[in-house]
């Protein structure tokens, strides 16, 4: 075996050395069209399937219940086959390539193309057939999966278990990764039996579901092999990716402080910096896909196979043993002054990227979460003491309509009492302590009415205020405008939730007022959106969707953010608000970006993203204070 995989290795790196060129034209031109027409229209089709489930945008749950319905179904075989389809097109052009070098004929970029594009449909269809073939498998364990949380986990707010982890948690948690460790066995073993399919798709004439059955029975006897294949060639990536972050942000570290201290040269060799750390990733990124599709073409011609290739596609012996492009001198130096041309423009969106001042706005996550219990008066007053400009809170109704200031459906997490929201009314409340959990000095605190906040915030901190469902609400939007509107603070007030339905019944009742979407993920087109802001995670918040979303006319709040590094990096973004359980550490932030020149700025903005540079030592900021 160790024989066989030495010999398929050689014979792979031999097949790259002598046909790199149309591999990498290959890869260019693909990547180009998936970019530029796939994709986007892919993303109409989703969007032509979402405006049919009468919305523009899904989030969150919606999404998954989406998929739930006769028309996600749809969807989901649809555009997610397509999308592995897409995936499929770059490795069959290239695994074209690899079948002429496997039999020494010299197969052009063009002529591989070409090819592929004329099985499209079936590589398309191939893409649906294993997506319906992976969710056949992943469904009944995610169904288990389900059955675990409804059996143990479904009796009190999952805040509970999270934030305790009970026994029942300790054995779900203990069910679910069997479970998944089981899924992950059962796809290594399918993956392995399907990674021949494309192959036998663009050699054999098979449609796909002939293909995935050839693929299956030819591998069997071949599984460990084909997995241990994949596994090398995802850990050899990874290495390598890795290896190559730390090479560059070494590099920056080096060069970066002996290159001037202008806002100029520090923008040059930032741009530099960054010109090589895409191109080398590029470079990794199309190593890394041809020698997987090389490899397989071997594997697939050993194993299965060996199927054929069009003899008017090129002729046998046409390849030779030298690339069949060779770089001329004159090539090589355009190349190289592209490359000066794009370090230039790199570091002039970069020095006008720097942002001399910060206008980002600090708002408390359930007051000042990290330094007294979330949600209480004692919590909103440490906000407002550590200068937050909103205080973020959840809004839930009582058994006698009264709106008081909540997250969880029951007292669990806070005060080990089953009790929920929605049956408990105001004579119970009062009677719960919801500040011991957090530290027995709090053992006086309640659980405050909407009203009680807003009159403690007022005129000194505005107030975002989340609306929370749980199924029980019945008049939430209409009591919370009155509480606002009595307490005289509609100018600082807004409302934000995870429901859009929900968020658009309120613009109804109030339409000037100020309204956002609360979202880990979304689907469909968020310029259709009626809202003025989004509340995202800070993974989503990269600086193009930040820029998109100003593009829409959309604000973007980031949440939690208590790192003092991602925080800046937020604000290095141009995110309008940072939602954060320590207001104080990000308000600290702010001061110390205040005094920050334009070449630090670039530096904390762009070189703590790309691994280059961090905060100097005397301007970090820790925590140890509040310790």
């Amino acid at each position: 075996m160790t024989r066989l995989a030495i010999e398929h290795g050689r014979l792979t790196l031999r097949d790259f050395r002598r046909t790199w060129p149309q591999l990498f034209l290959v890869t260019l031109v693909t990547r180009i069209a998936v970019t530029l027409v796939m994709l986007p229209g892919l993303a109409l089709l989703l969007r032509f399937f979402i405006s049919r489930h009468g919305r523009t945008v899904l989030s969150d749950q919606e999404i998954l219940f989406f998929f739930f319905t006769p028309r996600g179904v749809v969807a989901l075989v649809l555009v997610g086959g397509i999308w592995i389809g897409i995936s499929l097109i770059e490795q069959a052009g290239l695994m074209v390539v690899g079948f002429g070098a496997a039999e020494d004929r010299r197969v052009t970029w063009f002529g591989a193309l070409k090819y592929v594009f004329r099985e499209l449909p079936r590589i398309l269809r191939l893409g649906s057939h294993l997506l319906v073939r992976a969710t056949l498998l992943v469904g009944p364990i995610a169904a288990l999966i389900g059955g675990v949380y409804w059996t143990f986990l479904r009796q009190y707010d999952i805040n509970y278990y999270l934030a305790n982890t009970p026994p029942e948690f300790m054995w779900a948690a203990g069910v679910t990764g069997i479970l998944i460790a089981g899924l992950a066995v059962l796809l290594a073993s399918k993956v392995a039996g399907w990674v021949l399919a494309l192959p036998a798709v663009l050699f054999e004439d098979l449609g796909p579901r002939e293909a995935i059955r050839d693929s299956l029975a030819d591998s069997t006897g071949h599984r460990w092999n084909l997995f241990g294949w994949i596994v090398a060639w995802l850990l050899a990536g990874a290495l390598a990716s890795t290896a190559l972050t730390w090479t560059i942000g070494l590099l920056g570290r080096l060069i970066v402080p002996v290159s001037g201290d202008t806002l100029t040269a520090v923008s040059l060799t930032m741009g530099a910096i960054g010109v090589l750390s895409l191109v080398t990733n590029a470079i990794l990124s199309f190593l890394s896909a041809s020698f997987f599709a090389l490899l397989f073409v071997r594997l697939y011609r050993d194993f299965s196979g060996p199927g054929a290739l069009a003899r008017d596609l090129a002729e046998p012996g046409s390849l030779g043993d030298r690339p069949a492009i060779r770089i001329p001198r004159k090539g090589l130096l355009l190349g190289g002054a592209l490359a000066v041309l794009a370090s230039v423009v790199a570091a002039a969106l970069l020095a006008r990227s720097v942002r001399l001042e910060d206008d980002t706005l600090i708002i408390a996550h359930r007051g000042a979460a990290l330094h007294a219990p979330e949600n209480t008066l004692a919590s909103v007053l440490r906000a407002i003491e550590d200068s937050a400009d909103y205080i973020e809170i959840d809004v839930q109704e009582t058994a006698d309509g009264d709106v008081v200031v909540f997250h969880d459906s029951d007292f669990m997490k806070t005060a080990r009492n089953p009790l929920t929201i929605w049956n408990a009314s105001g004579a119970d409340i009062d009677r719960i302590d919801v500040g011991s959990w957090f530290d027995p000095a709090y053992a006086t605190e309640r659980v405050p009415t909407l009203e009680e906040v807003l009159l403690t915030a007022r005129g000194r901190a505005r107030v975002n205020i989340e609306l929370k469902y749980y199924g029980h609400d019945e008049e939430l939007e209409r009591r919370v405008i009155d509480i606002v509107e009595r307490a005289g603070m509609v100018d600082q007030v807004v409302l934000m939730s995870l429901k859009y339905d929900k968020i658009l019944k309120t613009r109804s009742l109030r339409p000037d007022w100020t309204y956002g979407l609360l979202t880990t993920v979304s689907l469909g087109d968020p310029r259709k959106l009626n809202v003025e802001f989004l509340a995202v995670n800070a993974t989503t918040a990269t600086r193009g969707f930040v820029r998109r979303a100003h593009r829409n006319g959309l604000d973007v709040y980031v949440w939690t953010v208590n790192d003092p590094y991602l925080m800046s990096a937020m604000m290095s973004r141009n995110v309008d608000g940072i939602i954060t359980d320590d207001p104080g550490l990000a308000r600290d932030v702010l001061e110390i970006r205040s005094r920050m020149d334009p070449v630090q700025r670039l530096l904390v903005g762009i070189g703590t993203e790309i691994g280059v540079f961090s905060m100097p030592e005397e301007e970090q900021v820790t925590d140890e204070a509040d310790a």
